[in-house]
């Protein structure tokens, strides 16, 4: 990597510098000036100086156009099959898992039914709906019914948007994801991460590569749009292992297309090995993200979304594609900070955006505890009404 590169993002810090951009549009500075800000202040690259700038554009339109008193609600389902060596999340494995789902199902469908009945009182709109983990596919067809029904019966005729993560391939199955397009579903995400076995096996992920295109290929046969997570960076991996990874992907044709960079979170496995992998790493992941930029422009993906993260290789960043108009409209709200979203499960924060301040409730990040206290969770939810009469 050349010098010019070794900072990408220049002077520019945290882990939204897209909101930067849009603050700067909502202060009347003209395009013109936003980039030379950029470029020459903060010497941020060209391309994410410009990429900004698009995101930032994106962004402040769609929050001009955002419907009075609407909010995004997320679900969390804190199981997976595997841990995954990069994963901090709040999830338990397959081994320990089975027998604690039904009673968190329970537990979050209380919390579900007091926050539903706060979302009426208060006449919010639902934008979006996102449920995310974890894994919520480790959930049979009659467990997703059981939590989404009550949801789309509820929600589903404001719903601009229902996601749901199918993020490990190995849990994707037909009668699953025929379950979810009856109950208003449209986004799933599919996650490859690598299609190198050799990685996945390294970093946990213990499924095989034909799964992701199983699962492809099973989701193709249901109305949605799909989403595919790519790592860059992971350990040990060539510029031609990721380049690999991409142009497979590519070739699946996927409405969108999110491109993480790895990010080692202190609760990760991989965290006693970050030094060894930033060594090994950091001088091609720069290539690697090059890469990817030029392929999917090339094969007319345009990004929709970007944030960075804490410790990421080649302080580089996470960018999601598009292909068409379809972009994930829940990440643009969360990660642009535009919208109130109400989340609720095991580590789920709410984010209440008012008009003056931004304030968050934060859920219990343990199973058991969140189960043992959700009377308390319940009765901090109850802050909302508060919020929304003085903010909105």
């Amino acid at each position: 990597m050349t010098e010019k590169n070794l900072k990408p993002w220049g002077e520019l810090y945290g882990i939204r510098p897209v909101n930067q951009i849009r603050q700067m549009l909502e202060q009347n500075m003209t395009e013109d000036e936003i980039i030379f800000h950029l470029k020459n202040d903060l010497k941020v690259d060209d391309t994410r100086a410009k990429m900004s700038l698009y995101l930032g554009k994106k962004e402040y339109n769609e929050k001009k156009s955002l419907r009075k008193n609407s909010v995004s609600l997320y679900i969390g389902i804190p199981f997976c099959p595997t841990r995954c060596a990069y994963c901090s999340f709040f999830s338990m494995g397959t081994d320990r898992m089975a027998k604690h789902v039904e009673p968190y199902l329970e537990g979050l469908l209380k919390e579900l039914f007091e926050t539903t009945k706060i979302i009426k009182d208060l006449g919010l709109l639902v934008d979006t709906v996102y449920v995310g983990g974890g894994t919520p596919t480790t959930l049979n067809p009659e467990q997703l019914v059981k939590l989404l029904g009550p949801v789309y019966d509820n929600f589903g005729s404001s719903l601009r948007e229902f996601t749901v993560e199918a993020g490990r391939p190995d849990t994707v199955t037909e009668s699953k994801l025929h379950t979810l397009s009856l109950l208003g579903v449209d986004r799933i995400s599919i996650n490859p991460q690598s299609l190198n076995q050799k990685t996945l096996d390294k970093i946990g992920r213990k499924h095989t590569t034909e799964q992701v295109y199983k699962a492809f290929n099973i989701a193709r046969k249901f109305d949605f749009k799909i989403n595919m997570d790519t790592i860059t960076g992971l350990p040990d991996e060539t510029e031609d292992d990721f380049k690999y990874t991409l142009d497979e992907v590519l070739a699946l044709n996927p409405e969108n297309i999110t491109v993480h960079t790895l990010s080692i979170k202190r609760a990760a496995d991989l965290k006693k090995k970050q030094e060894e992998l930033e060594n090994k790493m950091a001088s091609i992941v720069g290539n690697m993200t090059d890469y990817s930029h030029e392929s999917l422009i090339k094969n007319g993906y345009k990004p929709y979304y970007l944030y960075r993260q804490r410790d990421i290789l080649g302080h580089l960043e996470n960018v999601g594609w598009e292909k068409g108009d379809t972009p994930c409209l829940y990440n643009i709200l969360m990660m642009g900070e535009i919208q109130t979203v109400i989340s609720v499960g095991v580590g789920a924060v709410t984010k209440l955006v008012g008009k003056n301040k931004t304030e968050r409730i934060f859920n219990m990040k343990d199973v058991f505890e969140y189960l043992n206290r959700l009377d308390e969770i319940n009765e901090k939810k109850k802050y909302i009404y508060k919020f929304m009469e003085e903010e909105i």
